[in-house]
């Protein structure tokens, strides 16, 4: 038989002497008279707080003999209601880094892209610029007429000289024709140690003897064409 403990069985004893004294001395009366003028009312009084202090007495008993008592619960919020909260900003934080991350590896690649453009462009202004040299050293051993324009690809002249150089009548097989930007001046000097160029649009006309003159400025094809001719007139020496 399971133990009952002395508290809890004082606990019921109260509970019901009190419902006695409730359903015996405190029931509602029919009656039309005040409860102040019901004397069985009064003679329980002492009864009655007996009782609540019997209640009392074995509910305090009853916690301190080990039975559950009831707690009020805290207000403080639970530790696991911050996890998310913190598992939400190291993912945010992680989030910020791998795109921060990112953000400086395309950026990496696209300086490196820049760079290799870069570099690629120049070797490829190098190579003509090399080529162009070449040419013109090639046609002065041959004793051809040269036509050498110095030109800044920006101007509006120089553009307009390189169109009539590039339309001016000249015989292919003894006449060559170079575009030179003048930023490559400083490649010729074996021109510039016979004429002066100090601005552009500057044609220089080498003949076959290899002497050189110059047209400063605008010049259309058919003078072009005429200084070429002038050229080829002079005998090779």
């Amino acid at each position: 038989m399971t133990h009952v403990s002395r508290p809890l069985i004082g606990l019921l004893v109260a509970t019901v002497v009190f419902f006695a004294l409730w359903t015996v001395a405190l029931k509602p009366s029919s009656s039309s008279g005040g409860g102040a003028n019901n004397p069985t009312s009064g003679a329980y009084q002492s009864a009655i707080a007996q009782a609540h202090q019997a209640v009392t007495t074995s509910a305090k008993a009853s916690a301190a003999d080990g039975a559950p008592v009831t707690s009020t619960p805290s207000s403080t919020q639970p530790a696991t209601a911050t996890a998310p909260k913190i598992a939400t900003k190291s993912s945010a934080s992680k989030s910020h880094a791998t795109a921060a991350t990112t953000a400086a590896a395309t950026a990496a690649s696209k300086a490196s892209s820049a760079a290799k453009a870069t570099a690629s462009t120049k070797a490829a202004t190098a190579s003509a610029a090399t080529r162009r040299v070449n040419t013109l050293t090639s046609a002065l051993r041959a004793h051809k007429v040269v036509a050498l324009l110095f030109y800044n690809g920006a101007a509006a002249d120089d553009q307009a000289v390189e169109q009539e150089l590039a339309a001016a009548q000249a015989n292919r097989a003894k006449v060559v024709k170079l575009d030179v930007p003048i930023s490559d001046l400083s490649r010729y000097p074996f021109i510039t140690n016979q004429v002066q160029v100090t601005t552009s649009p500057t044609l220089v006309l080498i003949d076959r003897s290899g002497q050189a003159t110059t047209i400063v400025g605008f010049a259309d094809r058919f003078e072009i064409a005429q200084r070429i001719s002038d050229a080829l007139a002079v005998p090779f020496t």
